[in-house]
């Protein structure tokens, strides 16, 4: 990395999508030297799709106007929000949740939309297959130091850490407490497919996967659940289920949790026996075309609230901050607002004597709002797999309490969350003004 000696360093480390926002939300201010690196060969973002929310989009709009048009050049397709119920007495019954509608959701190959997000960020910026084997604060408070695992040595003067679930980042703000660092299994787990829009139309149906009206599905089981979408242009389908077995053990957080659950495809489709929606049944059919043999869904895992996600010149951001359940989708918006607000605070620095007032800054809005969020993630996960207790799989009782809970995502007011925090950094450098 080449940088004048009055720019502030910034180093990246992992490659994922919270990285990768914050990085083209840092790409805008000349005063930043700002390096990306990835232990693997490529720069990845493993997982299921990712939906976005119309609010969603005007955060990642805010970031870099052209993130939006990322999402169009990997495929993004525009779909309508419906949630049904599967099993029990109330099968069939559609679930009305405020704000999910018509066109509401851009849904996109979570790799293809990060292979654009990074499409244009300058090469000698990225650094993939590249491990680091320590970070160690400089003497007097000059920044920190990068060992390599080559031997190499770079100084920075601020660190992000964005290397996810299990990356080591989070160990360097919270120390060895295995507690805080580790995250634990909650119960649930998801086993997300995709396959060629011919093929599922096959099992499932044409009307139900109509290029003509793309719908993102959620159908609420007895103990699972099932959601399916249109991506890569509507010639892919994205099947994702999911469940909840058992409680969550708490137990598991000092050792090693299982990545994995593992089914025969009898017990796999046994669990879903109760779910009687053809086009369900035949998601769960395309499913055992490809796990004939065993069917090896991923354990969900989530860390507990962090007591801070900074130090003076480390940041957390993302699920190195926060891992938590994927419902309903306010992991990945949570993360795009977070490096709205963290490439805001960073733009605004006026001397690397600044940066710890900018991290405490993002750390007391943006923590707090994380928690409510991984919160939020639980209860909603048990209502859409009709385990909430009291509720189940009563309809009327799941309209009361999903009818709201994607206000939280929705009614979002970024710009006062943006506001907030450069007051505060303001404040905690004795400055007035606002930003910009």
């Amino acid at each position: 990395m080449s940088s004048s000696p009055s720019a502030i360093r910034v180093a990246i480390i992992g490659g994922g999508l919270a990285g990768a926002a914050v990085l083209r939300g840092l790409l805008r201010y000349p005063h930043i030297a700002v390096d990306m690196y990835e232990s693997r060969p490529t720069f990845r973002d493993e997982g299921p799709g990712l939906s976005f929310t119309t609010r969603a989009l005007d955060i990642l709009a805010a970031i870099d106007p052209d993130l939006e048009y990322c999402l169009d050049r990997a495929g993004a397709v525009f779909s309508t929000t419906e949630t049904r119920v599967a099993s029990g007495p109330d099968v069939g019954r559609e679930i009305d949740i405020s704000g999910l509608g018509w066109n509401c959701n851009k849904n996109v190959s979570r790799q293809a939309f990060l292979s654009e997000v990074l499409g244009c960020v300058p090469p000698h910026m990225m650094h993939p297959s590249t491990r680091i084997s320590s970070v160690t604060e400089l003497p007097s408070g000059q920044g920190l130091l990068l060992t390599f695992a080559d031997g190499a040595k770079r100084e920075y003067d601020i660190v992000i850490g964005a290397d996810g679930t299990h990356g080591f980042t989070r160990q360097l703000v919270l120390g060895n407490d295995e507690y805080l660092v580790k995250p634990y299994p909650t119960g649930f787990w998801s086993l997300p497919i995709k396959v060629p829009l011919r093929r599922a139309q096959q099992l499932m149906g044409t009307q139900s996967l109509d290029t003509r009206k793309p719908r993102h599905m959620g159908w609420i089981g007895d103990g699972t659940g099932i959601i399916y979408d249109l991506l890569d242009n509507g010639t892919e389908v994205q099947i994702i289920v999911f469940g909840k077995t058992g409680d969550i053990r708490e137990d598991d957080g000092l050792s090693e949790a299982s990545w994995a659950k593992l089914f025969t495809p009898d017990e796999f489709r046994a669990m879903f026996s109760s779910n009687r929606v053809q086009v369900c049944q035949g998601a769960i059919d395309l499913i055992l075309s490809v796990y004939t043999v065993q069917v090896a869904a991923l354990c969900l895992l989530e860390h507990r609230p962090a007591p801070t996600y900074v130090t003076d010149n480390i940041c957390l951001i993302g699920d190195s901050a926060h891992s938590m359940l994927p419902f309903p989708g306010a992991s990945t918006s949570v993360s795009v607002e977070e490096a709205l607000i963290l490439s805001t605070l960073l733009g605004r620095l006026p001397s690397k004597a600044a940066i710890p007032a900018a991290l405490r800054a993002f750390d007391q809005v943006c923590r707090p709002r994380a928690e409510d969020a991984a919160r939020l993630s639980v209860e909603t996960g048990l209502l859409v797999t009709g385990r909430a207790p009291g509720i189940g799989l009563n309809a009327d009782l799941l309209q009361q309490h999903l009818r709201h809970k994607f206000d939280f995502l929705l009614n979002v007011d970024i710009e006062a969350s943006r506001s907030a925090a450069v007051m505060i950094m303001d404040q905690l450098l004795g400055v007035g003004g606002s930003w910009p």
